[in-house]
């Protein structure tokens, strides 16, 4: 390798070295990292939110018993605008 090719190596490492000096959000201690995994990891097992399955949603269904009936008082009031 040249001589100018080494020398233009080193300047750009030492300029990346003095962005991250200039910007220290860009350095993360090695446990925040660390615990980031592990959140990631956490939430990727036990998911805050699930969307039920087929069977889940049949049962919840059936539970609610007898079928929708249309309110005709409710119905002509609101088209009458009676509030």
């Amino acid at each position: 390798m040249s001589p100018c090719g080494r020398a233009r190596r080193q300047t750009s490492r030492g300029a990346m070295a003095v962005l991250a000096w200039k910007f220290p959000r860009t350095r993360l201690p090695m446990g925040a990292s660390a615990l980031c995994v592990v959140v990631l990891c956490w939430l990727y097992i036990f998911p805050v939110y699930r969307l039920p399955n087929e069977k889940e949603i049949v049962q919840g269904v059936l539970q609610q018993g007898t079928a929708w009936r249309r309110n005709q008082t409710a119905a002509r009031a609101f088209s009458c605008g009676i509030a």
